[in-house]
């Protein structure tokens, strides 16, 4: 469920559906994400997943990847 849901909001967040063709696409370095999207992610993971992400409680390098998102995400919701 996490999965899909994070492809999902990252395709409309970044305009493209490269993200589930390529889920290890970096996000940030082929400018997809830049920090007014990232905010857009913490909210859309707010409201859609019902979990609580502060920009500050994760490194840039974290967030990186579509796959790196959802391992985070997993692993935070156990």
């Amino acid at each position: 469920m996490i999965r899909e849901k994070i492809l999902d909001i990252l395709t409309d967040i970044c305009g493209t559906d490269e993200i589930k063709r390529n889920p290890d696409l970096e996000l940030f370095k082929n400018g997809l994400l830049d920090s007014f999207g990232i905010i857009e992610l913490f909210v859309a993971i707010h409201e859609q997943l019902a979990i609580e992400v502060a920009p500050t409680e994760m490194e840039r390098e974290e967030w990186e990847t579509a796959n790196k998102i959802i391992a985070y995400l997993e692993e935070r919701r156990g």
